[in-house]
């Protein structure tokens, strides 16, 4: 039994680099040792992976937070800039053009 549940600890804790292949896996055996039954093994399977998939959509969110914040304090043109930048050029060509034209 202790075995059983330190696999689900360590299940709950690695779910998010843990394998939907694996996760079934484990299950299955607590299932086939009579110590879950297959309903209540289903619904550990949906739980772990519904937490897997939420795991990963914040993992993915910070690490894209974390990246604007760098491209943010970095002296790096972000697209916004370059396309202002380009807008500008254009107003300016079209100045300089009318001015050529006197």
């Amino acid at each position: 039994m202790m075995e059983s549940l330190r696999k689900l600890g360590l299940l709950g804790i690695g779910a998010i680099s843990t394998t939907e292949e694996k996760v079934k896996q484990v299950v299955n055996e607590l299932v086939e040792k009579g110590e879950m039954s297959a309903d209540e093994g289903k619904t550990l399977v949906h739980e772990l992976l519904t937490e897997k998939k939420k795991q990963m959509q914040e993992f993915d969110e910070k690490i894209s937070n974390e990246v604007q914040n760098i491209i943010g304090k970095s002296k790096i043109a972000s697209k916004d800039d370059v396309s202002r930048l380009e807008d500008k050029i254009a107003e300016l060509e079209k100045t300089i053009e009318k001015l050529l034209e006197k």
